[in-house]
């Protein structure tokens, strides 16, 4: 329930003041959770990355707005630049 009540406070709040999820939630983890720093950063991306990054996708995916050959090719791009 706690894990709920964190998100409901980083949606929240991040939607009211423009700030990041990450920015109010990374915090809470710390604090709530006793998570290390590298933890909740990481908690809190895997948090942020389906309503995000899939929602936002599937949106811009349905108006036509998505080349998704490109996105594939940067992809695997991205991957072993990051890497």
């Amino acid at each position: 329930m706690l894990g709920i009540l964190v998100g409901v406070i980083g949606g929240t709040l991040s939607g009211l003041t423009g700030l990041g999820g990450g920015f109010i939630m990374v915090p809470l983890l710390v604090y709530l959770f006793g998570m290390t720093q590298h933890g909740a950063q990481g908690t809190s991306l895997a948090v942020l990355l389906p309503p995000l990054g899939a929602f936002a996708f599937w949106h811009y995916y349905r108006n036509g707005h998505v080349d998704v050959t490109v996105a594939v090719l940067v992809a695997i791009g991205f991957v072993f630049g990051g890497y």
